[in-house]
């Protein structure tokens, strides 16, 4: 009896020493001291492999409100990117100072951001190997979140969910039908925001988008039409934008391809102006040319291989996209130690080339994983801002659709503030939602539609 009190007493101790060596008191920038619990870190995952965390408390009733993972995507996105520009609890600006957002997921949930895999971020491997692949990403972030609940046991009972954006549609998934067989960690559910779930019908989609949105002429879209749909039948089962091996499909595809890319559109969040300089394209996409008539034939894929695989390219530039302000900040000393992180090393980036370069995906499609989650009872929300063209809402709702559970109600508007936020579809077991305006990270482009989202679902409450 001696022997498990004093097990039980030693095992608080070392839990309360978990909290207080993560814990964050103060951070650079930010007026005032943190009114809710902070924590920085470490998890450790397979053999030699940290990975970097960060948790927030809710500030509403931490004790009983449910724990939600956030994950970006990429692959090689820092789930700091959330933390910092999204729907996280402060918001950088331009002076380096920390503004608290109003509309942080913390206000509902215990939030856990985490840098995965390995080689994003300020996560690390001991042996600086950063090879990855879906399924050793989603295995990496299984044992540390195992880590983080032998850290933080308070929480193990807490209802836990997944959510995440882009890459994170294939990162939740894998993740999921892991947590399917861990009956000691309470999941409940999953979201996914403009996710990459299916390669082949968002490369359908996406060529539909450009057209309707205007950036196909007419005269174009007659010949994709004509050489890419069975008998010149424009309908999404009769038209193989994906993986057509016609050689006048792929050209004139091709043809659109380089057309939007040269144009210096943010294809994240097409009525948004860019916020940076331009790359000039036409080198990279005359080196790509032979590999784009086998098999990357897709605005989509031409962007992916662009910014990802070409290897002549060594630093990484987004079109549109400009983070300098938060890499140097995340780079300075003071804000470096004030979230533990070791001295040896580099600075923080929020993307790694790195870990792209060396990333082996798997899952063409993820119906599988994602079917197999909700006839496990896991309830799943599915959510596009519906003016991103790199995973854009059409192919997310066909995603959807095929999935083969019935649809209940019509689809319809759901409403923020008396405005239209978006529309939804309800089906047995989930939902999928539109965002309307918004671009590719719906929390920083709609953070009033994203909260209201988030918190009628970890509620258990339709959008409509």
């Amino acid at each position: 009896m001696f022997f498990l009190t004093l097990l039980f007493f030693c095992s608080f101790i070392f839990s309360g020493q978990a909290y207080s060596d993560d814990q964050v008191t103060s951070l650079p920038g930010l007026s005032g001291p943190l009114d809710f619990k902070m924590y920085s870190g470490y998890l450790d995952a397979s053999p030699g492999t940290h990975l970097h965390y960060v948790f927030v408390e809710s500030e509403n009733d931490p004790a009983k409100d449910p724990l939600l993972l956030w994950l970006n995507g990429g692959p090689g996105s820092s789930s700091l990117l959330g933390f910092f520009t999204e729907q996280g609890p402060f918001q950088l600006n331009g002076n380096s100072s920390l503004d608290r957002n109003p509309y942080a997921w913390n206000k509902v949930a215990n939030v856990i951001f985490l840098e995965s895999p390995s080689g994003v971020g300020y996560s690390y491997s001991d042996s600086g190997n950063y090879s990855h692949s879906d399924d050793s990403t989603s295995l990496d972030t299984l044992l540390a979140m195992k880590s983080w609940f032998n850290k933080f046991q308070a929480f193990e009972n807490h209802s836990f969910y997944l959510a995440g954006e882009s890459y994170a549609g294939v990162y939740i998934p894998t993740l999921s039908v892991r947590l399917l067989e861990e009956p000691d960690i309470n999941y409940v559910g999953f979201a996914i925001g403009n996710g990459y779930l299916d390669q082949y019908l968002l490369g359908n989609s996406i060529v539909r988008f450009a057209y309707y949105h205007g950036f196909i002429d007419t005269q174009t879209w007659s010949k994709i039409v004509s050489f890419c749909c069975k008998n010149g039948n424009e309908s999404p089962d009769s038209c193989n934008f994906a993986n057509n091996t016609d050689i006048k499909c792929i050209e004139v595809v091709n043809d659109a391809n380089d057309f939007i890319i040269s144009i210096g559109l943010n294809s994240y969040a097409i009525y948004d102006d860019c916020a940076t300089e331009e790359l000039n394209y036409s080198s990279e996409i005359q080196s790509l040319r032979a590999e784009s008539l086998e098999s990357w034939h897709l605005v989509h894929n031409i962007i992916r291989a662009i910014f990802y695989k070409n290897s002549e390219i060594k630093t990484l530039s987004f079109p549109c996209f400009d983070k300098e302000d938060l890499n140097n900040y995340l780079s300075r000393s003071d804000v470096r130690d004030a979230l533990k992180i070791p001295k040896n090393l580099t600075d923080w980036t929020f993307f790694s080339l790195n870990v792209t370069n060396n990333y082996e995906t798997q899952y063409p499609s993820l119906k599988k994983q994602v079917i197999a989650s909700i006839k496990a009872g896991k309830r799943g929300l599915i959510y596009n801002g519906d003016t991103d063209m790199v995973c854009d809402f059409l192919g997310d709702q066909w995603f959807s659709d095929q999935l083969g559970f019935k649809q209940i109600g019509k689809y319809k508007p759901w409403y923020v503030d008396n405005q239209v936020a978006g529309f939804v579809k309800n089906y047995e077991g989930f939902s999928y939602a539109t965002v309307r305006g918004s671009g590719h990270t719906v929390p920083e482009y709609r953070p009033a539609a994203a909260l209201y989202m988030i918190e009628r679902f970890l509620s258990n409450k339709s959008l409509a």
